[in-house]
């Protein structure tokens, strides 16, 4: 797998602390195509509409839908 096609699979990031999503999105961008979303439910939306997400990072305690939900969604 080259790095271009790193670059068409995306990551997405959860965590309603805008500096965490910066943060991780620092580090991954320089090998995937990264994804932000500041709660478990706006994580699902992104989820149910982008395919090319093939990782999740996300924080436990958010509000709306929080971690532990979201993964339940995931699953």
């Amino acid at each position: 797998m080259t790095s271009t096609d790193n670059l068409q699979k995306r990551v997405l990031i959860v965590d309603d602390s805008k500096f965490v999503r910066t943060t991780f999105n620092r580090i991954l961008s320089t090998s995937f195509a990264v994804v932000e979303a500041s709660d478990g439910d706006a994580a699902w939306q992104t989820l149910q509409k982008d395919d090319s997400i093939v990782m999740v990072f996300t924080d436990l305690d958010m509000p709306k839908l929080d971690g532990f939900g979201l993964l339940r969604l995931i699953r």
